[in-house]
């Protein structure tokens, strides 16, 4: 029984100094630091987002393997293009030297 009234005295309930339980009393110190922090991490979200923007755009501009791409692929149809013409001229030439037997 000694025992547990010296643990009682040891260990006083949060009301008994002056607390309500769930309460949060933080001290101005932790508060400072707490503010401190959030406005440093804030400026270095904000370099951050930038960063991100900055890289978006860059994205969003042609690169070196695109515009060589684009030209390839022009030169291409270009090349298609005189192949289908260059066949059609041989077939009319040969039809034309080939005697007609009626």
């Amino acid at each position: 029984m000694i025992a547990a009234v010296c643990a009682c005295l040891a260990f006083p309930p949060p009301a008994a100094l002056g607390e309500t339980p769930g309460t949060d009393t933080a001290s101005p110190d932790l508060t400072a630091l707490l503010t401190e922090q959030n406005a440093a991490l804030s400026r270095e979200l904000r370099g951050i987002r930038r960063e991100i923007a900055a890289l978006r755009a860059d994205l969003d501009k042609p690169g070196f393997q695109e515009v060589f791409g684009g030209i390839g692929y022009i030169l291409g149809l270009f090349g298609a293009a005189a192949f289908a013409a260059s066949r059609r001229r041989d077939r009319k030439s040969i039809s034309d030297t080939t005697p007609h037997r009626d």
